[in-house]
C-alpha cells in the first residue's frame, strides 16, 4: 500500500474489512494480513493462500513505479487497485493499467491479475474482495 496516500490506505481498509467479512462468511475461520509499504519487502513465512494486493493512489502516481511480482509470479493472485476520489482524472485507468504492466514484466499470467478503480465505499471494496475471494477458490 502507498502509505503515503491518504485515498490508498482509505480503500486498502475497506478492502481488507470486505475481505475479512466475506471470509468469514465463506467458513475461514484465520485470516492474516500484513500491511507493508509499497516501497519495502513482504515477510517470508507466511501461509495461506497466496494474495497479494497493491493499493495506489489517484493522488500519488509515481507509486505505481513500486508495484511488483512478490515471492514469484507462480500460484499468486495478485490484486491491483487504483483508488480514485468521486471525481476520477482520466488518467486512472493508465496507472491501472501501468501497474498491470509491471506485474506482467516480472512474469506474472494477466489472468493472475485482478486490477481495478475502486473508490473509498465499503461496498464497492467489499465487492471487489469479494471478487478475490471467489479466485482464490479456483487457484
Amino acid at each position: 500500500m502507498d502509505y503515503e496516500s491518504p485515498l490508498a490506505r482509505k480503500v486498502a481498509g475497506d478492502v481488507w474489512s470486505g475481505l475479512h467479512r466475506a471470509a468469514l462468511e465463506a467458513g475461514f475461520t484465520k485470516t492474516t494480513a500484513v500491511w507493508e509499504s509499497l516501497r519495502e519487502g513482504i515477510p517470508a513465512g507466511l501461509q495461506g493462500p497466496p494474495v497479494h494486493i497493491f493499493a495506489v493512489g489517484q493522488d500519488r502516481p509515481d507509486a505505481v513505479d513500486a508495484v511488483g511480482a512478490v515471492g514469484g509470479p507462480e500460484g499468486v493472485l495478485y490484486g491491483l487497485v487504483v483508488a480514485v476520489p468521486d471525481r476520477p482524472s482520466p488518467l486512472a485507468g493508465s496507472l491501472l493499467y501501468q501497474g498491470v504492466g509491471r506485474l506482467t514484466d516480472a512474469g506474472v499470467k494477466a489472468g493472475m491479475v485482478e486490477p481495478a478503480l475502486l473508490h473509498a465505499s465499503p461496498l464497492e471494496c467489499e465487492r471487489y474482495a469479494r471478487r478475490l475471494l471467489e479466485r482464490l477458490r479456483v487457484i
